[in-house]
């Protein structure tokens, strides 16, 4: 063998990043397969899991963002070859407010003028337009099952359907008031039960 079929030889046993990228996706597609096949059939197979799952799926608010979580905790991204910076967000806050009054279904909290807002919880958002009595208005459907609505919004940083971290910036008020909405299964939460300031 010449020098030159060696070459070739060990050129062609290196994986090329497109080949890395489909070999990664196809096992996380093989994987995720695999787990709805097995709760497919031991569905079939057992009346109690059938339920669970049916009341989860039907009948709860099944928190799509919890599950992204879990998903990029344990596979990561689905898309392998997308590489983000590992500098942390210049943006990272607490909320702060001086008072806090009953508003509607939520809050009114005070805050700075034109405050610039953090996300309390990551998740999920779920909508993002005007809404009545509560100004152009941003829900996010958190980790935990909490869907927290943001009101009086301008300059929002994040659209439809984004996957967005705690303490990351969201947008700013129009003013100095900013509306908070917690909700569960419909239901709307006290903001001593979630907040703590």
């Amino acid at each position: 063998m010449d020098l030159n079929s060696s070459k070739f030889l060990n050129n062609s046993s290196k994986k090329t990043p497109k080949k890395s990228f489909l070999i990664s996706f196809l096992n996380k597609f093989l994987i995720c397969f695999i787990l709805v096949i097995f709760c497919l059939i031991f569905m079939k197979t057992n009346a109690k899991f059938k339920d669970f799952i049916e009341n989860k799926v039907f009948k709860d608010n099944l928190s799509f963002a919890y599950i992204n979580n879990l998903y990029n905790k344990y596979f990561g991204n689905i898309f392998p070859s997308y590489k983000s910076d590992d500098t942390a967000s210049v943006f990272n806050e607490k909320l702060e407010y001086q008072n806090v009054s009953g508003y509607y279904d939520g809050y009114k909290l005070e805050v700075n003028n034109a405050y610039l807002v953090p996300i309390i919880e990551s998740g999920i958002v779920v909508y993002a337009s005007d809404m009545e009595n509560y100004g152009y208005t941003i829900i996010i459907e958190g980790i935990d099952g909490v869907d927290i609505w943001y009101g009086n919004l301008q300059n929002p940083s994040v659209k439809l359907y984004d996957y967005v971290s705690k303490g990351s910036f969201l947008g700013e008020t129009v003013d100095n008031n900013l509306y908070l909405v917690f909700e569960k299964n419909q239901e709307y939460l006290k903001i001593e039960d979630y907040l703590k300031n």
